[in-house]
C-alpha cells in the first residue's frame, strides 16, 4: 500500500511540475510489476519470517505448544522456596494455542504458495516474451493459401502487410 501511495504521489508531483497533459510515469500505479513486484515479494518473505519466528518462539516457550496445568517456580524473588503455580483454565488456553498455531501454519503455507505463484507467473511471462522476441518475422495464414509476410520493421513503419494470391 505504501509503495502504491508513493507511486501516486510521484504521479501527482509530476503533473504539478509538468502540467496536466504530461505523459504518465506509470501506466497503472497499482499493477504489480517492476519495483512494486519486488516490494510485494520482499513483504511476503518478511511476513513468512515473522510467522516462522512466532511459531518457533511459542514452541520454545511452551515446549511443543503444550500448556501444562502446573509450573514449578523456583528461585523467584521474593520466594526462596519452590512454589507450585497453577495455570488457570489450561484446556481453554491449550485449545486457543492450537488454534493460533493452526492459523499461523495455514498462513505460512498460503504465503509460500503465493511466493511460488508470483515467481512462476513472472518466469512464464519472461519466457513468453523471450519466445516472442526470437520468433521468425514471417507468419503464414492458416485460413487460406495466402502467405502474409509480416515483418517487425513493417509494423514499426506502419505499412500494411501484403498478401500474395
Amino acid at each position: 500500500i505504501m509503495h502504491v501511495a508513493y507511486r501516486e504521489d510521484r504521479e501527482r508531483k509530476n503533473r504539478e511540475k509538468n502540467g496536466e497533459n504530461c505523459p504518465k510515469l506509470y501506466s497503472n500505479t497499482g499493477k504489480k510489476h517492476g519495483g512494486l513486484w519486488w516490494t510485494y515479494l520482499f513483504s511476503l518473505f518478511f511476513k513468512l519470517v515473522i510467522e516462522i519466528l512466532f511459531l518457533y518462539l511459542l514452541h520454545k516457550m511452551w515446549d511443543s505448544f503444550d500448556l501444562p496445568r502446573l509450573v514449578k517456580c523456583s528461585n523467584v524473588d521474593p520466594c526462596p522456596n519452590t512454589v507450585d503455580c497453577y495455570i488457570a483454565r489450561p484446556t481453554e488456553k491449550r485449545v486457543f494455542t492450537y488454534f493460533m498455531v493452526g492459523a499461523s501454519s495455514i498462513c505460512i503455507v498460503l504465503t509460500v504458495c503465493e511466493i511460488f505463484y508470483l515467481i512462476f507467473k513472472r518466469a512464464v511471462r519472461r519466457a513468453r516474451n523471450w519466445r516472442k522476441s526470437t520468433k521468425r518475422s514471417v507468419s503464414y495464414s492458416k485460413a487460406s493459401t495466402c502467405h502474409c509476410h509480416v515483418k517487425s520493421e513493417e509494423k514499426d513503419n506502419k505499412s500494411q502487410p501484403r498478401c500474395v494470391a
